[in-house]
């Protein structure tokens, strides 16, 4: 099992990482418009659940399941019938999406394929908080500086971002020095 693996990472999404990172962790500073613990918690949700749907199915199959995706998720692009409050987290965060990014909505179909292992050029690290209350994503781009992406983006914005800088390489021991939340 490599750190690399689904099962090493989907453990990771559980709470702060127990085995060493490599020197080059990707970073996105996100500001929510929730609480940070209650962000992170959002956030770790989606994308543990996306590693379970990926640990479950061949996607070279036609149909990969969406429905154990999170409500809350869903909501935001066409997996249930229910429309979120304006006022959302999710809400709020894929309309932030839309403007920052200049992309259209994500279907829930369409966003889980791009969690097919072999295709995911980054995996999942930790969510953090540090002393000036910023919430940092990392995860691991094993150095690269530039990856592919958006179905990242996609899940932070609508957990809840109001704003995400670009995505940079720091230091892991940023990483070290900062408390992981929504564990």
């Amino acid at each position: 099992m490599t750190r690399y693996g689904l099962d090493q990472e989907l453990t990771r999404t559980e709470g702060r990482p127990n085995e060493v990172p490599i020197h080059l962790l990707a970073l996105l500073r996100v500001k929510p418009v929730i609480s940070g613990p209650e962000y992170a918690t959002r956030l770790r949700e989606v994308i543990q659940e996306a590693l379970r749907v990926c640990k479950r199915v061949d996607f070279a199959e036609d149909d990969v399941p969406v429905d154990s995706l999170p409500d809350w998720f869903l909501s935001v692009t066409d997996g249930t019938p229910d429309t979120p409050d304006a006022n959302s987290p999710e809400s709020i965060g894929k309309s932030r999406y839309l403007a920052a990014r200049e992309n259209e909505a994500w279907e829930a179909e369409e966003w889980i394929y791009c969690f097919d292992p072999d295709l995911r050029a980054w995996s999942w690290w930790d969510v953090t908080e540090d002393d000036r209350g910023n919430v940092s994503l990392w995860v691991d781009t094993k150095g690269e500086g530039h990856v592919p992406c958006e179905e990242l983006w996609w899940a932070v914005y609508v957990a809840g971002a109001e704003s995400v800088e670009p995505l940079t390489l720091q230091y892991s021991s940023e990483w070290a020095a900062q408390a992981s939340i929504g564990t």
